[in-house]
């Protein structure tokens, strides 16, 4: 069964700038695929080759923090970071694991970054 990913082009970042993160949360009230607890997340983002040039694990303190694990509550943070990317546009998935071993890629989009902009 074919299921639809939420596709999100995500705000311009600008090399050696700190981008701002992403956060993303789900509140479900009946039984649905969240009914599990929330055990970890990933981040990960790949170059027009399809090469992997950053992964944020929250198994790692200060990539992406769990808000919420909370069974039909999940919410987790991609914490923001200096964008260290060359300029150019990636490709990029949040993917989630559950308690009862289930991973899903929740969303999926672009994220143009933009030539390093400071002032001289």
């Amino acid at each position: 069964m074919k299921r639809d990913i939420p596709t999100i082009e995500l705000p311009h970042a600008c090399k050696d700038e700190t981008w701002d993160g992403l956060t993303w949360e789900i509140v479900s009230t009946d039984s649905t695929e969240f009914d599990a607890t929330l055990t970890s997340a990933k981040f990960q983002i790949k170059d027009t080759t399809g090469a992997k040039v950053l992964t944020l694990s929250s198994a790692v303190a200060g990539e992406i923090t769990i808000n919420n694990a909370a069974a039909r509550q999940w919410s987790v943070t991609i914490e923001q970071r200096l964008m260290t990317l060359d300029a150019g546009i990636y490709s990029w998935a949040l993917e989630t694991t559950d308690a009862d071993g289930v991973v899903k890629t929740r969303m999926i989009g672009t994220l143009i970054v933009n030539a390093d902009t400071t002032l001289a």
